[in-house]
């Protein structure tokens, strides 16, 4: 599964992607570039859920975080 986003206005350094299982912590699994506006994921099991969201890095150290979302089962 590839999960897409847009760039924002502003000055992007960067993007954190980040998953979470089951409700639990958030944990960042990809830091990409302003470029990159993709992350592709795998489905590992069918077991539970994961949601995913991406928060933008600005160069003033300032960050815009995109709202969650999510599906069933478990993606690495």
């Amino acid at each position: 599964m590839v999960i897409t986003w847009k760039a924002p206005a502003g000055d992007v350094t960067g993007y954190k992607v980040e998953t979470r299982s089951n409700m639990g912590d958030w944990n960042v699994v990809s830091e990409v570039s302003p470029t990159t506006l993709s992350a592709e994921f795998a489905k590992g099991s069918e077991d539970g859920s994961t949601s995913f969201r991406v928060t933008a890095v600005y160069a003033d150290g300032s960050l815009g975080v995109a709202k969650a979302f999510g599906f069933a089962g478990q993606f690495e």
